[in-house]
């Protein structure tokens, strides 16, 4: 199966890690921060509690996982900012995830796109919406403003 537009799940996104951090993906991956060395950070993905692939990446270096030929994620090593030696930053930029067709697909609704080098734009994370978020928000100010007609009239 081609590639293309609508196998992608995060397309060119920012992705900040600390050491020791985990980032969520879709479909049971999870990339992890291991720790940073100098220019070189240690990354590792998981699919599903599994390691299936850990490797050392320098600054503009990158990590691709491959599946039967086929990219599920591209990450790249933007920048790496050091602290303690136990707390560094690592910047991922551009990050993208395909669709892995062996696992189950995810349940998206809707991606806001995102332009993640517009100055702008304080999100480094997708924004998903749901078709309950709406129905959530809703009941909530109900509540709320039943909670202030049971006190007043408590007073």
């Amino acid at each position: 199966m081609s590639q293309g537009a609508t196998d992608t799940l995060i397309n060119g996104s920012t992705i900040p890690l600390v050491t020791g951090d985990s980032y969520v993906l879709y479909q049971g991956y999870m990339l992890t921060l291991k720790s940073v060395s100098g220019d070189s950070a240690w990354l590792q993905l998981t699919e599903n509690d599994k390691i299936v692939k850990s490797e050392v990446v320098a600054i503009n270096g990158y990590f691709i996982y491959n599946k039967m030929n086929r990219t599920i994620l591209s990450v790249k090593v933007e920048n790496i900012y050091s602290g303690s030696p136990e707390q560094n930053l690592v910047s991922l930029y551009p990050v993208y995830q395909l669709i892995d067709y062996d696992m189950p697909l995810p349940h998206v609704t809707g991606i806001i796109p995102e332009d993640s080098k517009n100055p702008g734009n304080d999100s480094a994370r997708v924004r998903i919406y749901t078709p309950k978020e709406p129905v959530i928000w809703a009941l909530g100010i109900v509540f709320i403003l039943f909670l202030f007609y049971f006190l007043r009239k408590l007073w």
